[in-house]
Order: structure tokens, then sequence, then C-alpha cells
């Protein structure tokens, strides 16, 4: 089974924030930093509104504001990570991250279609919206035809070359192939491989700074390396020429979105609910074609449990109709190397229990909310939850690589919780004002748990 992460670097520094905002630090502000994505989001560093609102990704229009390439709604008071879906066809090597209120129905953004609703937020009459840039590469998992890659989208400030490379046990091994690329959005672009690949191989990106139109890394000093922001290099694994699916934790309703689905052949996304650690009943499922599928959506009946199981089905018996347990021998599950294509995804409120910790900065790797709320580091009390040594707040849905400042000496290991943000906006008050700002459950129990961060420098 190969769940792919497609690897997204930034580096959250001081230095390298653009903020717009007054000396009064709680004046709305917005703070970025370039960035490098490979999975069709950017991340907007800080955002303090006052009151709800939304972040407004633009692309760049000759140096003015372009059209909408994404947005999320905020919580009232400073968010920080805020990841933003973006349209990979429309974005531009520099992008506009612009706040505005949310004025009219909260959650919904209706700038443009509801009269005088959603409008930008200014701050002595400037609109509230610093440039960024990024380097942006969206590969999809594919089958290959014949042994060409299709580079779905590229995004990039100077002419270069999209690069792939071979694994090499889990790391980019010798280059198999790459292709030209310009200064500014490239769509489509063809990569011809030098042999046949299934499995894991690496796309990275490079400048062109050689002879032009020459790729000469490696061979000429100094020559085409890689991509770096923030000395972080744009490389990622993908997976070609065998079955894969893409589906990330999510809050689940009524229905259940597939980034992505490579099939070999008509087929099916099956969503099973959870049965004490493995694949229920079915809640749900959805026909995928041959080959790559993007934005699967499968609607869901019955109750979902807090893990639910993609798993991938072919289509055998009747063409369009999902037969698996009712007619022999029928639609069944997709093996790669012998194993059932599946694997659990949240679907209620958890954390994932991973993260580092540089200085007084612990970031945990993801957490999921259906509300705006908190993440609060508790100290580690002989193996249950101790005093709170920090905490930053959440918006509604996935929140990656949350960063939060500890105060004082963190224990080795912590204990990450979800609360709600149900006082105040903005403003931490369990266990200061009753009933505000209380632990999120599903079920009975409180979403919290270890986690023994690595160290970093």
């Amino acid at each position: 089974m190969n769940k792919f992460r497609l690897l997204f670097v930034f580096l959250l520094t001081l230095m390298g924030f653009s903020v717009m905002a007054q000396d009064d630090m709680m004046s709305p502000s917005v703070a970025v930093v370039d960035q490098i994505s490979t999975n069709g989001t950017v991340t907007i560093a800080e955002v303090y509104s006052d009151g709800p609102g939304f972040i407004v990704i633009h692309a760049d229009n000759d140096g003015a504001f372009g059209v909408v390439v994404g947005h999320r709604a905020i919580n009232d008071g400073t968010s920080y990570n805020v990841s933003v879906a973006v349209d990979a066809d429309l974005v531009t090597p520099t992008l506009y991250a612009m706040l505005h209120s949310d004025t009219n129905e909260v959650g919904t953004y209706e700038f443009g279609v509801v009269d005088g609703a959603d409008t930008p937020v200014a701050v002595d009459g400037t609109v509230v919206s610093p440039a960024f840039n990024v380097e942006l590469v969206h590969i999809h998992n594919q089958l290959l035809d014949g042994n060409v890659l299709t580079a779905n989208h590229i995004v990039t400030g100077q002419d270069g070359f999209i690069v792939i490379h071979s694994n090499n046990e889990g790391r980019p091994g010798p280059v198999i192939g790459y292709a030209p690329v310009s200064a500014g959005a490239n769509a489509d672009v063809e990569v011809t491989l030098d042999s046949e690949v299934t499995g894991t191989i690496f796309p990275m990106l490079h400048v062109d700074s050689g002879e032009a139109g020459v790729y000469e890394f490696g061979t000429v000093e100094g020559a085409d390396g890689p991509v770096r922001v923030n000395d972080a290099v744009l490389v990622f694994p993908i997976t070609v020429n065998q079955p894969s699916m893409h589906v990330a934790d999510q809050i689940v309703d009524n229905m259940v979105m597939a980034h992505s689905v490579v099939s070999e052949g008509p087929g099916w996304l099956v969503i099973h609910s959870d049965n004490e650690g493995a694949p229920g009943p079915v809640l749900g499922y959805a026909p995928v074609e041959a080959g790559s599928n993007t934005n699967v959506v499968v609607e869901i009946e019955g109750d979902v449990t807090p893990v639910i199981y993609p798993m991938l089905h072919v289509d055998t018996g009747v063409e369009g109709e999902y037969e698996f347990g009712t007619v022999e021998g029928a639609d069944g599950p997709v093996r790669v190397n012998d194993a059932v294509l599946v694997f659990p995804v949240n679907a209620a409120p958890a954390i994932s229990y991973e993260g580092s910790m540089s200085g007084n900065v612990l970031t945990v790797a993801s957490a999921l909310i259906d509300a705006q709320g908190w993440l609060v580091i508790h100290s580690d009390n002989e193996g249950a939850p101790g005093p709170v040594l920090g905490y930053a707040p959440l918006v509604a849905g996935l929140n990656s690589n949350v960063a939060v400042t500890i105060d004082g000496e963190a224990t080795e290991t912590v204990f990450p919780m979800l609360h709600y943000d149900t006082g105040e906006a903005g403003v931490y008050e369990f266990g200061t004002v009753e009933g505000a700002d209380g632990p999120v459950r599903v079920g009975e129990a409180v979403v919290v748990g270890p986690l023994t961060p690595s160290m970093m420098e």
C-alpha cells in the first residue's frame, strides 16, 4: 500500500516575514514567507483578524492583484500556518495574501457575489495584502504513457529543469530524465525517462544557471543546481505505474474526498467504517477510471466512525455496478505487492502525534478539528497530561505544522490536546473562565496522547 505524503517545506522565521500592519501589534495583519509547494497548497505564516475573516490568495497581474486562486476562512484573533488550497492552473510565481472580513454568512466567502459582503481589510487606508514568492510543482501519481511522465503544473520564478530521480532506499537516486521549464507557469510538461520504472520516484526542480537550455548539473561546476527556498530543496516522492491513493485526514459529514486515485483499469474507491482497527462495513463508493483520477468524491451513508478506511477495488463484474460481496468473484480489492490497497484516515478531530522541537518551539505535524480551537501542549506527569506548557490557535479543518511556543522546561514526552475556542474568540480561557474552551471529545474520549519530539538545532 502506498499512501504518499507530498513534501511541503517552509521556514517560519522572523527575518523572512513580510508584514502589513501598524506598530500596534493588534492591528489586522498578515505575515508571509517565500515558500515551496508540492501539494497544491500555500501556507500563510501568521494572520491577525479582528473578527472572523478570510485569507484570499491572488495571482499577480503585472504587479497588481490578479484573479483569486484560493481562499480559506480564518478565526477571530491570531492564526498560524494557515494552509490554503490553490488552483495550480492560475498560480503565478508571485502571489498576494489578502485579508478579508467575514460580514455575512459566517464561513462562506461571498465577496463579489453578495453586495457589500466580505470586503478586504485595510489599515491606514491600505489593504492588508503582502506579496510572497512560490515555487510550485504539482505532479500526480500516474500510470506512465510508455516511458513518459507528465508534470501537471510547474510554477517557477526562473528558467530551469524538472529533473526525475530514481529511488535509492527512500531517497533520490540517479537521474532518469529531465525536461526544461520556463519562468512562469508551465502545464503538462512531458519528461521522457531513460528506463521503465515502477514504484517511487523523486521529481526535483533545478535552475538553469549555466548554458541556457543545457542541463549541466554534476558536469559543470556550479551550474544548474537545485532550487532552494529558505535552504530547502524542492523534491518529493510520487508513485508511478502501480495503483495508489492519496486521501488526507478530513472532517467527514456526508462525503469523503480523495485528492488522487490511480487505477490500472475501471474500478471503485470504497470507504469502509472502522471495526476495531480494521476495515468494517462499507459507508460508500464511487467509480474511478483507468489511469489518474483527481478529487474523487464518495457520498457517505450510515454512521461515520472516527477512523475510516479508503480501499481501491477493480470493476470486474457488470460494468458500473459495485458487486463485491454480492456477486462471487466480482469487484475485488486491488493488491500491491500482495497487500490490499487500504489505509486508515482520521474522519473526526484528531492529532498526528509526530513533531519536532527547535529551541522553545514545538512543531506538531498536524491537527484536525471541526471548529476553531486550540492545540494545547501539556507536560508529562507520570504518563498523564500535566501542567500546560503552551498553546496555539487552530482553524477549522486540517492544520499542518502547528508551531507552539513552549513556556518553561519541556518534559521529554509531552501531551498535545485539542480544545475548542468557545469563550472570547482568540483568547485561551480554559481553567480561568467557567465553561470556556473545553477539551475536544470524540465519543467520550478527550483527544490527547503522548508525543516525544525529535530534537532539532
